[in-house]
């Protein structure tokens, strides 16, 4: 699951070139791991963030606790990231290749989610 959730950073990676900073979404662990595995190979040097609902930080816990934090299904609308801990693949090299998780509150999803959408 982690190899082929990679792709998505590796396609990027070829597409552009390296970047300062790559953010990719947390929920589970697979997008964010794998996206770590083609970063570190393809870009080292750029700096690499995961993002999660603040609601539902147990990625961002675990990341600074050094073991995975289990937590209560969180209310967001980030239904992909309403996940409860990290898997211990994908914690193990969220551990070794991320630089720091990040979280974001539900209003900022969606200011995000509009500044996406075409203007009416």
């Amino acid at each position: 699951m982690l190899a082929g959730q990679g792709t998505a950073a590796k396609e990027l990676f070829e597409e552009v070139g390296p970047l300062d900073a790559f953010f990719a979404c947390l929920g589970g662990g697979g997008l964010l791991s794998g996206s770590a595995l083609a970063t570190r190979a393809l870009s080292p040097q750029t700096k690499l963030y995961g993002v999660e609902p603040a609601a539902g930080n147990d990625g961002q816990q675990s990341f600074r606790s050094g073991s995975i934090v289990h937590i209560d299904t969180p209310t967001t609308i980030a239904d992909g990231a309403q996940t409860q801990y990290l898997g211990h693949i994908t914690f193990a090299i969220i551990r070794r290749d991320v630089d720091d998780i990040l979280t974001v509150t539900d209003e900022q999803l969606v200011d995000a989610m509009r500044s996406f959408l075409p203007s009416a």
